[in-house]
């Protein structure tokens, strides 16, 4: 089973726009999902304006929301199969 790497921006401006309720939300995914993702931090991804923002795999995810992340998650892991 492949791992999807996701890591949520730790810097003040994504913190500011409620990068928060992101990691609320992966903290308490279900665990079908936490088996297959390892969530962390990264430094600023120098797009405060456009935060908060979430590298899942490859991508970068901005203005993400909680359901937007997840549902990227899900397309992720789907197209990992």
């Amino acid at each position: 089973m492949a791992i999807l790497m996701v890591s949520v921006c730790a810097g003040t401006s994504c913190h500011l726009l409620g990068n928060q309720a992101i990691v609320d939300v992966l903290e308490n995914m279900p665990p079908s999902l936490q088996k297959q993702v390892k969530f962390g931090y990264t430094s600023c991804l120098a797009d405060c304006g456009e935060g908060p923002c979430v590298t899942i795999g490859d991508k970068v995810l901005k203005h993400a929301s909680p359901e937007r992340v997840l549902d990227m998650i899900k397309e992720e892991l789907a197209a990992k199969k």
